[in-house]
């Protein structure tokens, strides 16, 4: 017969208790944090993809990782960890550039978001920087309501305070609560520049 002390079965019996009160989870929390509609139908690690149209490249994403829901919200793509867009005009060549450190593309809106670190680029070598902007397929125009700062390749920086609206092709822009400056080279910068 095996002798087992008191001590030895108090011990058993705490932890016992402590281990039924440790690992108890409320069902319906877990069934929260793991919903099957909250999970993304497509996730993508290191995407690169390009959008053509007519046989022309009109866009190329590249983005570490890409979550695709098809039902949520009419069907959405996601961008968590950020995303760089090259856009091409009609003769395949580079007209403008975009990155973000997060965004989301709505395709039954055909609206695009970005946020955080947003910069943009354009042919004429203006940047655009801000910390969100709107992408409108439709009606084919940028815009955001936070503050945007654009500087052109000469150094004029223009910024404006309560919103901003352009072209699709960054090329025409407006702003609200405008304020520009200008940085004037010094003479040595210009003759370096003219020889």
């Amino acid at each position: 017969m095996i002798k087992v002390s008191k001590t030895l079965l108090i011990i058993i019996y705490i932890m016992s208790i402590m281990f039924s009160i440790s690992c108890s989870n409320d069902l319906e929390e877990i069934n929260a944090l793991t919903k099957k509609e909250d999970l993304p139908d497509i996730k993508v690690k290191g995407l690169v993809t390009e959008y053509t149209s007519g046989g022309n490249l009109k866009v190329k994403l590249k983005t570490p990782m890409a979550y695709k829901y098809l039902k949520k919200k009419g069907g959405y793509t996601l961008f968590p960890e950020g995303l760089k867009l090259t856009f091409y005009d009609s003769e395949n060549k580079i007209h403008s550039n975009l990155t973000a450190k997060y965004g989301v593309y709505e395709e039954k809106k055909k609206m695009a978001y970005v946020r955080d670190s947003v910069v943009l680029t354009n042919v004429n070598g203006s940047v655009l920087e801000t910390e969100e902007l709107y992408f409108d397929e439709k009606d084919e125009k940028i815009y955001s309501v936070k503050p945007v700062k654009i500087t052109d390749k000469g150094g004029f920086e223009i910024s404006g305070t309560g919103g901003f609206e352009s072209n699709i092709d960054f090329t025409v822009y407006r702003f609200t609560d405008v304020t520009g400056f200008f940085t004037q080279k010094d003479s040595a910068e210009v003759e370096s520049e003219n020889e």
